[in-house]
């Protein structure tokens, strides 16, 4: 976010702890306040056109790719979402302004369709990024201190389990989705070495996807929350890590071997566990491959030898995506929902609840 005319007696830190798939985040932001307030002691929305388009930047650009192959529907699941996202002022002093970035889910061939939605307050704009992921913007003005301001969103979201077939793995390929970016060190020499060796004896992208998928399997340790971003490189290091690592180091290891990735990031239906975050949010991957298209992966789920074929160019119909690409710009480079705000002595903190129940 580019800020102008910031003076350093008017800065206001935004410290955001927002939780990734796996992991807390620290958020940071800064604005200047301005003089505007509302007369209004609540948090009214504003009073802007719901759903106008808006394109913003993207980290990489949209690409045109080659035709992929159509992968095998094997059956589907439907689901009930809801996200709320809670923002409070601590006060002493007003909120003048909160201006809060929510992802949407959004429907996304094939992996999934989206059969209905709906966003409280209506009052919001949708911002599209060159991934096509959406996001709502919503925007509250004169929070008082001790008062909270709440958007909730209900989706209707259909989930199918695929399986792509890997013959003949042969063909055009992208030139995109292959260099190195924040906590994806495709260009670390001893993520390089690690990929040139894996690599070595292979006959083609699928089965060198494989090797390297495998080894994250083998080689990782799943040690459950971690409380920031720590990159492939230090996966790699460390062979632990959430599934954020899981997904980074894989990510990383396609791109040093020449194989478009890129980040999923979204929700999973996991019977029992609905309302633990750390069990909801999720991270995983795609792949590109030729002759085949993308393919996602799992390989926190499928670290597991039993089940490592279940999330190899397969996916089973309980994972919902949310947003396509790592260091989201519109998010600031976090996770899901990202936040400002405007004012003079004020600490704002939030609450996010994700709930997935299946449809009966």
């Amino acid at each position: 976010m580019n800020h102008h005319h910031i003076s350093p007696l008017l800065l206001t830190l935004v410290l955001i702890l927002a939780t990734s798939a796996c992991s807390l985040h620290v958020q940071k932001a800064v604005e200047t306040p301005r003089a505007e307030t509302s007369a209004s002691a609540t948090a009214p929305p504003l009073p802007t056109p719901a759903h106008r388009q808006t394109e913003i930047p993207s980290p990489t650009p949209t690409v045109t790719t080659p035709p992929p192959s159509e992968p095998t529907i094997l059956s589907h699941a439907d689901y009930h979402v809801t996200n709320r996202v809670t923002l409070t002022n601590a006060g002493p002093g007003v909120a003048d302004r909160l201006t809060l970035r929510v992802a949407l889910v959004r429907s996304l061939a094939p992996y999934q369709e989206l059969l209905d939605s709906q966003v409280s307050p209506s009052g919001y704009e949708v911002v599209e990024d060159g991934y096509g992921n959406q996001y709502a913007r919503c925007e509250f003005y004169g929070v008082g201190a001790g008062e909270s301001a709440q958007v909730e969103l209900t989706y209707q979201v259909r989930a199918y389990e695929l399986s792509y077939g890997l013959s003949p793995c042969q063909g055009e390929t992208l030139n995109t989705f292959l260099d190195a970016e924040a906590n994806v060190e495709a260009d670390d020499p001893s993520i390089e070495a690690l990929a040139d060796q894996l690599s070595e004896g292979q006959d083609n992208p699928c089965q060198t996807l494989r090797v390297l998928y495998d080894y994250v399997g083998d080689n990782m340790t799943y040690s459950s929350y971690q409380a920031s971003d720590h990159g492939a490189k230090w996966a790699l290091d460390q062979r632990s890590g959430d599934c954020t690592e899981f997904a980074d180091l894989l990510l990383a290891l396609s791109r040093a071997a020449g194989i478009p990735a890129r980040f999923l990031e979204g929700v999973t239906y996991r019977e029992g566990t609905r309302s633990e975050l750390g069990q909801i949010k999720h991270d995983w991957l795609e792949a590109y491959l030729p002759g085949v298209g993308w393919v996602p992966l799992d390989p926190t789920w499928g670290r597991f030898a039993e089940r490592r074929e279940s999330y190899f160019a397969r996916m089973s119909p309980d994972h919902i995506v949310v947003t396509v690409g790592r260091n989201l710009t519109t998010l600031g480079g976090y996770h899901y929902f990202y936040y400002t705000w405007v004012g003079q002595d004020i600490d704002v903190s939030h609450e996010t609840e994700w709930e997935v129940i299946i449809s009966q």
